[in-house]
């Protein structure tokens, strides 16, 4: 008997987010990886595979799955990058960069997401992240700098204290704005250069520290 959730997930694939342009072989195999109904409360399963957000414990979400993608493709991971999460959330994003990069360092506010992530991550025997409690930009300072950074939670301006943790040839992806309006942005630092590029408009939680 087919698993109607991996119809599911196949079909999310297809028509949400390789037909939308993410293309990238790696990101799209991390995402047949993962069963994202792991991720989401328990009454919202049966929707884990819809086009949208889904609310979470603290005023949290677990991010629409092709912005998701999106965010992913554009690190550009080949697979041995240290990569820094802010916003560990459901734990799903997280689970998508441990199948991309050597490391991920992940940092959440709430500490009962962040055990229940745990349990997630080891059930899917993800051994390659490490899980904080704390504020994202301030609680990984020790394993700076990273190769990759991707922000899940929107400040109001981009934190220079959080691109100077970015390496040299590094990116990093974050939602920038208010409640009102936000997009993403993506940041390069290239020989002591530092390129910001704005993206699409998109809709975030606001990041807390």
């Amino acid at each position: 008997m087919r698993d109607p959730m991996s119809d599911s997930a196949e079909a999310m694939i297809r028509e949400q987010i390789a037909a939308r342009g993410v293309a990238d072989p790696r990101v799209l195999s991390a995402l047949r990886s993962v069963p994202r109904e792991l991720f989401v409360p328990p009454n919202l399963r049966a929707s884990a595979y819809d086009d949208t957000p889904l609310p979470l414990a603290h005023g949290q979400t677990i991010s629409q799955p092709f912005i998701v993608a999106l965010m992913t493709e554009l690190l550009a991971l080949r697979g041995d990058e240290k990569v820094l999460e802010i916003g560990t959330g459901s734990g799903y994003q997280t689970a998508i960069l441990a199948r991309l990069a050597r490391h991920v360092c992940s940092a959440e506010l709430e500490a009962d997401l962040a055990a229940t992530v745990r349990e997630r991550l080891e059930r899917l025997s993800i051994n390659n992240v490490t899980l904080r409690v704390g504020n994202g930009i301030d609680i990984f300072r020790d394993h700076a700098p990273f190769d990759a950074i991707l922000s899940a939670a929107a400040p109001e301006q981009i934190p220079e204290e959080l691109v100077a943790q970015l390496a040299d040839g590094g990116r990093c992806i974050i939602p920038v704005g208010g409640s009102d309006l936000q997009f993403l942005w993506l940041i390069e630092r290239n020989g002591g250069h530092v390129k910001r590029t704005r993206l699409e408009a998109v809709r975030f939680v606001p990041l807390r520290t």
